[in-house]
């Protein structure tokens, strides 16, 4: 294929999207007696077959840098680091996305669907942890931070492959409710992998967000009639703050030790390496199928 490390990556995000819409539409009719198993087998749908052609695509034009590494020599400095910094975005995502309701006009009843239609919904259970909490961030991180945010990489430099991943990974949930706080998380993880050159801490981050929206869907499930929204947001913003503080004094720590990686440079101008990425016909697909669906639904 001509140029494929263009081009595949939106078709590979494209082909994501769709399964994941599909699945979506369906779900309740096909796995209504087996939800849990449904998340399961819809992650393993949607992002291993995409980044399975990516990586077999490989050629020597064409190389993916999935960043498998653990480099346990760092677990002491990325783990600590890691987990104030997941807590952190987990706490400003939701708060962004509460905001976009609350902007929308959206009653309690709305944003409380913002929460439960985002994980397991009334089923809570060991495969239904096992979907949600473990296993959609590895397979969701290795596709989207570990084979696109590196081909990316390769024409963009990494200040710009971080926002197109973090674009990316808020698009494939196919809301315009639910794009920023995904958006913001989607940076921070690819953050994290160029960090440490490693896919590991952002999977890590991953998991702490989604055990996070699995409390939060349980809570709300059970205290919901009780009206703890305000009280909710509350500690929801304090945790934040004192989450971002403890974040920058572990920050300042890694700037002092020199742990920190300088960032790629763009290899070309700003506006070109944009458009390298992402002017093809596969993003060009990838872009108008999520347009499409924010208008139909």
């Amino acid at each position: 294929m001509k140029n494929k490390a263009t081009i595949l990556p939106g078709l590979m995000l494209f082909a994501s999207f769709v399964i994941l819409m599909v699945c979506g539409l369906g779900f309740d009719f096909v796995f209504s007696k087996f939800p849990s198993l449904g998340i399961i087998l819809i992650e393993l749908l949607a992002f291993v077959p995409p980044t399975y052609c990516l990586y077999k695509s490989q050629d020597n034009e064409f190389k993916l840098n999935f960043r498998w590494e653990q480099h346990p020599e760092k677990l002491p400095t990325y783990f600590g680091f890691t987990v104030k910094f997941a807590l952190a975005v987990s706490f400003l995502s939701f708060l962004a996305n509460l905001l976009a309701y609350v902007v929308r006009g959206s009653n309690d009843m709305d944003v409380s669907a913002m929460i439960t239609t985002s994980g397991a919904g009334n089923h809570y259970g060991f495969l239904s942890f096992l979907g949600i909490v473990i296993f959609s961030p590895i397979v969701e991180e290795i596709f989207v931070r570990g084979a696109l945010f590196s081909s990316f990489e390769r024409k963009a430099g990494t200040i710009i492959s971080i926002v197109l991943s973090g674009a990316c990974f808020a698009m494939l949930h196919g809301s315009l409710l639910n794009f920023i706080g995904p958006f913001i998380a989607g940076c921070a993880y690819a953050y994290l992998v160029y960090m440490f050159d490693s896919i590991w801490p952002a999977v890590l981050a991953h998991t702490i967000n989604n055990c996070y929206y699995y409390i939060i869907n349980y809570l709300i499930h059970l205290y919901s009639s009780f009206g703890i929204w305000k009280y909710f947001t509350i500690i929801n913003g304090i945790l934040f703050l004192l989450m971002l503080y403890l974040t920058l004094r572990s920050l300042e720590n890694q700037i002092q030790s020199k742990n920190l990686r300088k960032m790629k440079p763009n290899p070309s101008t700003k506006w070109a390496a944009i458009r390298d990425c992402i002017v093809n016909p596969g993003f060009f697909i990838f872009i108008s199928s999520f347009v499409i669906r924010i208008v139909l639904k």
